[in-house]
């Protein structure tokens, strides 16, 4: 048998119904439709309920919060999905309201697709790297602060690595050492 005669069997079979195939269909949309209608007012509330507990979904969660880990893991949901639940929440004043302005957006999948649409672009284009920046300079105040060795090829790194930090920082963000007797040398 050959690629072409094994197409040709699909599409004959493809194109075949099967005896009572509309009323079996008819029977899996009256168990279907009002699952996925559960679905996404189950997503809505868990939404609705994170709002009220974490505040706006348009503000960033502190870094270390575990909340929504924790959600995450417990409910074994995907944080991706958690954050679409709650943009989800915040969209529309109630469920009934979704309902009335979306009537079409009958699954999660169009669900998302409209959160993720709608989604608010509040930072600027090159705030994303400034968060970046922002966070991998607090976590690095962190790590100083533990009772790490001060001499050695590491600690010649860092200082170098910090020199140059600053250097752009003043250049780029205007940024100034208030105290320029507290400098660090090697």
């Amino acid at each position: 048998m050959n690629d072409m005669s094994v197409s040709r069997s699909d599409q004959a079979h493809c194109q075949r119904h099967v005896v009572g195939e509309d009323a079996l269909l008819e029977a899996l949309r009256a168990i279907w439709t009002p699952h996925r209608q559960r679905d996404l007012e189950v997503r809505f509330e868990l939404g609705v309920l994170l709002n009220q507990k974490l505040g706006s979904p348009a503000v960033r969660q502190s870094y270390g919060q575990g909340t929504i880990q924790r959600v995450s893991r417990e409910l074994d949901l995907d944080k991706s999905d958690i954050s679409r639940m709650r943009r989800f929440a915040d969209h529309f004043k109630s469920f009934e309201a979704f309902q009335r302005s979306e009537p079409n957006a009958t699954s999660w999948h169009k669900v998302r697709q409209l959160v993720t649409r709608d989604k608010p672009s509040k930072r600027a284009p090159d705030s994303r790297a400034l968060w970046g920046v922002q966070r991998s300079v607090q976590a690095s105040i962190k790590a100083l602060s533990l009772d790490l060795p001060t001499s050695g090829r590491m600690a010649d790194e860092v200082r170098s690595a910090l020199r140059n930090l600053f250097r752009l920082a003043h250049e780029r963000l205007g940024f100034e050492i208030a105290d320029q007797t507290q400098r660090v040398d090697a």
